[in-house]
């Protein structure tokens, strides 16, 4: 039980938070529903007396107060998170408990703001303040990411019966490529190419030599590899970090991030991401 409950949290999950317009459109309606949940189903103890504003601005602070303080927080992870197709539903359920944690202190220190309690400063409170946001914040954890989960591997997977793989073809004609990375010049024959990722600031290149795969590194971005297989049209950006050679694809799979690409000869998988879908299902269909 325990090992299947961890092979769940290492499900691929789409990273949601990468554009700065689409954050602040989730924050708003987090910030709405809790605001909601809690004028709805008052769930928590309330004692009027001690109120130093209307209950209803105490419940619009608790809800959008947090709202800077997460958005920054994201920005700031922006900038840690290189390779976005490995987030996975544990990550987003992990960090989503951080923020929790942060929305829990945060309401206890604007404690002597909305209430008059000689005991606002006290690890009650603390306590309390962190338990309640995760008491409003243990639907969306619980209920709302799996569901989507599922939800996403379903509609992806079911788009995936509609679409026919390619064939092998013989469209490279055994052409050399000749890539110039500073003082190195790599090349390769372009028929033998399986796909390229970016690592950091350079792209790992994968090319079958003789039924073994063969990793190159190179200090060059994967918008100027692409300028080198210009001419090839079954090479093909699936990832904003991947290129990949559409011929090389032996199965595909769906998952909530897209689809996963099985590469011929290679054991991993390479990701279509949600963006690329219709691009993706247009060109096999």
């Amino acid at each position: 039980m325990i090992a299947k409950f961890l092979k769940y949290l290492r499900e691929p999950y789409p990273y949601l938070y990468g554009s700065k317009k689409r954050l602040f459109i989730l924050l708003s309606i987090i910030g709405i529903l809790s605001f909601l949940f809690s004028y709805t189903f008052d769930p928590f103890e309330v004692n009027v007396d001690e109120h130093k504003i209307n209950y209803i601005w105490i419940l619009f602070v608790h809800a959008f107060l947090p709202f800077p303080i997460i958005f920054l927080y994201f920005i700031l992870l922006n900038s840690t998170i290189k390779d976005r197709s490995r987030w996975t539903l544990g990550k987003e359920m992990f960090y989503l408990c951080l923020i929790l944690i942060i929305v829990g202190i945060t309401n206890f220190l604007i404690r002597d703001l909305i209430y008059n309690n000689p005991n606002n400063w006290s690890f009650r409170y603390l306590y309390e303040e962190i338990r309640n946001s995760f008491l409003v914040g243990a639907l969306l954890l619980t209920i709302v990411l799996p569901l989507n989960l599922e939800r996403l591997i379903y509609k992806h997977s079911k788009s995936l019966k509609k679409l026919t793989l390619p064939k092998a073809t013989e469209s490279f004609n055994q052409q050399i490529i000749q890539v110039v990375s500073g003082n190195e010049n790599y090349q390769f024959e372009a028929q033998n190419f399986l796909f390229a990722k970016v690592e950091s600031n350079y792209t790992e290149i994968y090319v079958d030599t003789e039924n073994e795969v063969q990793k190159t590194l190179l200090r060059i971005t994967l918008k100027e590899l692409e300028v080198y297989l210009h001419d090839f049209p079954n090479i093909y950006k699936t990832h904003r970090s991947y290129l990949v050679n559409l011929d090389k694809i032996t199965a595909c799979t769906g998952n909530a991030q897209g689809y996963q690409l099985s590469i011929q000869n290679y054991v991993e998988t390479v990701p279509v991401s949600r963006s690329k879908l219709k691009e993706f299902n247009e060109h096999f269909f």
